[in-house]
């Protein structure tokens, strides 16, 4: 307030409170070297800094070292540690992190074993957060009976929430 934007000032700002500890600015700096607002863009400083803030427990900062072992920016890719870190970000309650737990189950990925019932359970932690993604899997888990008995009438619920809340995919399964 009154004074113009400078993103290198607030980064110049939020960093001298990061190194103090203070976990959502830690996020904060992560967030801002992973986009390049402010700073160049830099996955490693970016991880330097949500893994700060993580371990003082901060849900989105986990899930965001969740996505970055994912992808493998700014560290080397792993599907384990994604899982590590979507596991810890899921159940502080994170929607996304839920979903992505739910895919990795579904999948077998990160060490996990192929598991509809825990796949089916992330994502209805994750529906009832209203993450679409989560409607639409939840629909196709319903249609096809995995993890959850076989049940056309909820699997068309699912999609119709996915699509009230326009997932293509829901879209398209909801017009089968």
């Amino acid at each position: 307030q009154g004074v113009p934007q400078d993103d290198k000032q607030a980064e110049k700002w939020c960093k001298k409170s990061a190194e103090q500890g203070v976990a959502q600015t830690q996020y904060n700096v992560g967030s801002a070297y992973a986009n390049g607002q402010g700073v160049l863009q830099n996955y490693e400083q970016a991880v330097y800094w949500w893994k700060k803030a993580a371990e003082q427990g901060h849900a989105d900062a986990k899930f965001n070292l969740g996505v970055a072992y994912y992808n493998g920016q700014g560290v080397t890719q792993d599907d384990k540690q994604a899982v590590y870190w979507y596991k810890k970000s899921a159940k502080q309650g994170d929607a996304q992190a839920q979903y992505n737990l739910g895919i990795a189950y579904a999948n077998g990925r990160g060490g996990l074993p192929q598991n509809y019932k825990q796949a089916v359970y992330w994502y209805k932690k994750s529906a009832e957060q209203e993450v679409e993604q989560a409607q639409s899997n939840l629909g196709i888990a319903y249609a096809n009976g995995q993890g959850v008995p076989q049940n056309n009438k909820q699997a068309v619920y699912r999609y119709k929430k996915s699509d009230e809340q326009g997932h293509v995919d829901a879209q398209y399964n909801f017009g089968l």
